[in-house]
């Protein structure tokens, strides 16, 4: 039966035997892990689009804005239509409902960035 050396050495009782044989083990699986291609490749976008976080930061500032106007006109501003129409009840405010709506769709969004 013939045995290769590499097996004698692992199996060796000798300990510097069996310890040159790991680390000729070691070096050949090195070895094999740096033989990858060199090839390049496209790698696929996994982010968000480019366009994405500017229009976040857009509905961030226009909501702003929007409460800013809001405050500014008492509310009749830039919808006149909640103090024409419910002058009595809970939607009196509803620019400022909007505006908040706005920033929290901004907030929401950026949270999703990638």
């Amino acid at each position: 039966m013939a045995e290769t050396k590499k097996a004698k050495l692992e199996r060796s009782g000798n300990p510097a035997k069996r310890a040159a044989a790991e680390r000729a083990r070691i070096e050949e699986s090195r070895a094999a892990a740096n033989r990858v291609s060199r090839v390049p490749r496209k790698v696929k976008e996994t982010g968000s689009p480019r366009w994405y976080a500017p229009l976040m930061v857009t509905l961030l500032v226009v909501g702003l804005l929007w409460v800013v106007v809001t405050y500014l006109f008492k509310g009749a501003y830039p919808l006149p239509y909640f103090v024409d129409h419910h002058a009595s009840d809970w939607l009196v405010n509803g620019n400022l409902y909007l505006g908040f709506a706005i920033m929290l769709i901004g907030f929401l969004g950026l949270l999703r960035w990638k």
